[in-house]
């Protein structure tokens, strides 16, 4: 049954890199969203820029919110590789669970800025997730056996 472990690891890349070119958000009252490239970018660009530095001290936790949802991807990609590498690692399990965690700064950029999330932003969520939790497929029973 590891095929199933492999073949959700695979359904979940495929979804995170399909995401980006679909819509991710858009405004309230618009039918036209924004790619999920272009999230992607903007959440980790913004943070540093001029108008980064204007929202952190006009709206500290949209800041940090935003800074969060851009460094989801990064994280993502580091913690599927640690976990593809050294699946018991206790790191790569706390990376995965951050990664996960920080969806919620998602959720405060959409409600602060009045953003709805479209198909791209609910495919990407559920391809890391089902990435990063793909080994929970293959897992068999601990029957008195200690991990290692």
């Amino acid at each position: 049954m590891k095929w199933i472990r492999w073949l959700a690891l695979l359904a979940g890349i495929v979804m995170f890199a399909v995401s980006f070119i679909l819509p991710a958000v858009s405004q309230a009252g618009s039918s036209s969203g924004v790619p999920g490239i272009v999230c992607a970018t903007n959440t980790l660009r913004i943070p540093w820029t001029k108008d980064g530095a204007t929202l952190l001290h006009q709206n500290p936790l949209q800041y940090f919110s935003l800074l969060l949802s851009g460094w989801i991807n990064p994280l993502f990609l580091v913690s599927l590789l640690l976990i593809l590498i050294k699946p018991r690692w206790i790191f790569a399990s706390l990376l995965r669970y951050a990664v996960t965690l920080m969806f919620i700064a998602c959720w405060v950029v959409f409600y602060q800025i009045h953003l709805y999330p479209r198909q791209g932003y609910f495919l990407w969520m559920f391809g890391i997730l089902l990435a990063l939790y793909s080994n929970l497929f293959s897992r068999v029973p601990n029957r008195g056996r200690e991990m290692r």
